[in-house]
């Protein structure tokens, strides 16, 4: 056993923390600090992350090897969130951590609170999102998105309609309290599809404290009246300490959306969701059940829906919808309505001197309603308020992981995984994409090796993946099949990363990658009028070539400065040469249906590169200033015709000041301001002949300012948090690229949001 020491000081006053809690997550072995703020371990040499937390003060994680008597000490911060206690649990860590990484926890995450999940994920360099109005956010992560997107939730492998740019993560974000985006491939872990990123949406672990504590977040916004409470109860049995139990459930409904000059008809949504949660854990084994839903109503624009080719391009010319209105709670036809079911049973038992077994078997089911504005004039149905289209997905996972005990300097794992989905439609809905089953399974392997001030990754995997496809007869009801196709793919992935740190404050990072994509059942069949959209897929373009599976080769290197007193920063170069590149145009002909006229999207396929930057830095100016700057560069090449890539995220940068008040114990305390730019440049970077291949250009850049205050109020025992911030404080009238309604509308003005958050402990643990 090795010796792992230091002290636990305030950042200003360099005073020792007597009783803060270090913990190691990997162990779980925990330790509070002295009179003088020392504390001391015990550990086995190896690579550890630790948290480091005393109430008040802002939580602090590590990453550190071990291979010798080790010295570490940490100031920690003022914090305007209090903690409830001193005791913190950790979670396994399941990043890569030789990819490029970014987490929003603590104080950064309680900022978003109120938002969409891939709304919320735009806090981090290198991450935007296609959006859908003010509803429908999907997370963009280095100019990719959509199915090379892998989001857990939970630890379980989100499968909605992940596949559609239209349709955002069917995640409640209140019940996380930690966000982690892995920057970059990470298809040996998390699949074949990984070939962008993954987000990590993790809840804390459930209490192993005897007692109850609960979560309020209140959340108000003035542009569109959005209204959001989520409450959480968690408790944990004192005769029996093994069984801790969660529910939570959120309420969020918005209204009428208000740029600078007018309102956006039928652009609120409404959305309930719960879940809950049950473990039973000793040390050598556990169990926990899990179950969540997540129901929403989201209103589609109006102007989306024209009723000849003519309104259409009338419609994309008007600098302001023709159809514009006051404010309402009101959502009409057209809107979606989605609910997604997960339950999850997931258990592990440590073999003894080998290492941990554990298991996760999930069951998942997507339901999506679409109304369309218009409705065919035979539809002897009118008069009652049914879909059009009625859509089911359902999913089954099961993973096995065997995560062996460390061996000469070895750290490892290796995993069974499995997914069984198939898909049905309502009687009488019309078909978007075609009848299927996919059956997939794969195999993986992850080693870690460490030495010294290096760590080295390898990871292999194969998937074997069986689409099925069955495309029924349109005049039918979908008993008919008129064509049935079957694709098999073998989708093997690789990567190799090395972690080096010279210094105490510096550590550089390098990891490259090759994976194979399968294309999925929409990229190759859609067909239909989806969202005020219309969607082709590849397969049914007279001419086109049979969508083959992308294969990617990726690489990067991360160069990160941390840890400092004044400066810390961390930048990160990629490059991502995908060949047999499969992406969405939109066509400059609109298409004609019964339904009217719409925009229309089609799959083609390329090879392309992808090469960019993130950054992310700040200084501190004094005890009381912090300077804070991100940013994020794309470059994409369609390297066939050698032109560039259309739909990337423009170059963006974001810089903030930020004052804290640091004063002695009183009522008030961790106040602070902060005023923040936002800078996206107009995107230039488009194929050739644009004009002709698009009906609108890409809009101008905009530049923002937001600004945002708050502060603990510690009201007897309850440290309530409040804060206020004002996002586009100067009501700048703007469109985003990425945003599917740049053609008819501007985006949100000026908006205000209210925050209040109460952590109560209802039955405080006893001494």
């Amino acid at each position: 056993m090795l010796s792992l020491s230091g002290r636990i000081t305030d950042h200003e006053s360099r005073e020792g923390l007597p009783g803060a809690t270090v913990v190691v997550l990997e162990t779980q072995q925990a330790t509070q600090t002295d009179a003088a703020g020392n504390y001391h371990l015990h550990v086995c040499a190896g690579s550890y992350h630790l948290q480091i937390s005393y109430v008040g003060y802002s939580p602090e994680a590590a990453e550190m090897r071990v291979d010798g008597a080790l010295i570490r000490n940490f100031q920690l911060h003022p914090d305007a969130v209090l903690l409830k206690g001193a005791l913190v649990q950790g979670q396994r860590v399941t990043a890569p951590i030789t990819q490029p990484t970014a987490t929003l926890s603590g104080a950064a995450l309680q900022q978003t609170r109120g938002q969409a999940l891939g709304e919320a994920l735009q806090k981090m360099s290198g991450v935007t999102a296609i959006q859908t109005g003010p509803g429908i956010f999907k997370p963009m992560i280095h100019g990719l998105h959509s199915n090379r997107v892998t989001v857990l939730n939970n630890g379980v492998r989100q499968e909605g309609q992940q596949w559609g740019v239209e349709h955002g993560p069917e995640i409640d974000p209140f019940t996380a309290s930690r966000l982690t985006v892995v920057k970059g491939a990470a298809s040996v872990r998390y699949g074949s599809d990984a070939i962008g990123g993954v987000v990590l949406v993790e809840p804390n672990p459930l209490r192993d404290s005897a007692g109850i504590g609960a979560d309020l977040n209140l959340v108000g916004m003035s542009n569109n009246g959005l209204g959001a409470a989520s409450a959480m109860v968690e408790g944990n049995a004192g005769r029996l300490p093994a069984l801790s139990g969660r529910i939570q459930g959120t309420l969020r409904r918005a209204g009428t959306m208000q740029t600078p000059d007018y309102y956006l008809k039928n652009s609120g949504f409404a959305e309930q969701n719960f879940s809950a949660a049950l473990g039973w854990r000793k040390a050598t084994y556990g169990l926990e059940v899990f179950y969540s839903q997540f129901n929403t109503r989201i209103g589609i624009l109006p102007a989306s829906h024209a009723g000849s080719k003519t309104d259409l391009l009338l419609a994309v010319a008007r600098p302001e919808p023709l159809e514009t209105t006051g404010f309402s709670y009101d959502i009409d036809r057209a809107y979606q309505h989605v609910r997604h079911d997960i339950a999850k049973l997931t258990g592990f038992v440590r073999t003894g001197a080998a290492g941990r077994l554990q298991l996760t078997l999930a069951q998942q089911a997507d339901y999506r309603d679409e109304y369309d504005k218009f409705r065919p004039r035979n539809d002897n149905l009118a008069s009652l308020n049914r879909p059009e289209l009625s859509y089911t997905n359902r999913t089954s996972t099961g993973e096995l992981l065997w995560e062996h005990a460390p061996w000469h300097q070895f750290t490892g794992s290796l995993g069974l995984a499995g997914t069984y989905q198939f898909n049905r439609y309502a009687d009488g809905s019309r078909q978007f994409i075609p009848y299927y089953t996919n059956l997939t399974g794969g195999v993986f392997w992850i080693e870690k090796w460490q030495q010294g001030n290096w760590l080295l990754e390898g990871g292999l995997r194969l998937d074997r993946r069986d689409l099925a496809v069955k495309r029924g007869d349109r005049s039918a009801t979908g008993t008919f099949f008129v064509d049935r196709s079957r694709f098999q793919f073998t989708t093997p992935a690789a990567s190799l990363g090395a972690t080096y740190d010279p210094t105490a404050h510096l550590t550089l990072s390098v990891n490259t990658g090759l994976t194979r994509r399968a294309p999925a059942a929409n990229e190759r069949f859609s067909e239909g009028v989806h969202n005020g959209m219309y969607e082709l897929g590849n397969d049914l373009v007279p001419g086109a070539t049979p969508l083959k599976p992308e294969t990617a080769f990726n690489s990067g290197i991360t160069v990160s400065w941390h840890t400092n007193p004044r400066f810390n920063g961390e930048v990160t170069l990629y490059q991502n040469r995908i060949l047999d590149f499969i992406y969405q145009v939109p066509l400059t002909e609109p298409v004609q249906t019964v339904r009217g006229s719409h925009i229309s999207w089609q799959y083609q396929q390329t090879d392309a590169t992808f090469r960019g930057l993130d950054l992310n830095a700040s200084y501190q100016l004094t005890t009381a200033w912090l300077l804070g700057a991100k940013g994020s560069v794309v470059r994409t090449r369609d390297t066939r015709a050698d032109e560039w890539q259309i739909l990337m995220p423009a170059d963006r940068v974001e810089t903030t000041l930020r004052h804290d008040w640091h004063k002695p114990a009183t009522r008030l305390r961790g106040g602070y301001a902060q005023l923040g730019v936002v800078a996206v440049a107009r995107q230039t970077r488009v194929p050739d002949n644009y004009e002709a291949r698009d009906l609108l250009a890409p809009p101008a850049g905009y530049t923002l300012l937001n600004l945002e205050t708050g502060t603990t109020i510690q009201w007897g025992r309850l440290p309530l948090t409040v804060s206020v911030a004002a996002s586009n404080l100067l009501n700048q009238r703007y469109r985003d690229y990425l945003n599917r309604y740049r053609y008819f509308t501007d985006e949100m003005g000026r908006n205000v949001t209210l925050r209040l958050h109460i952590p109560l402990e209802l039955t405080p643990t006893p001494h």
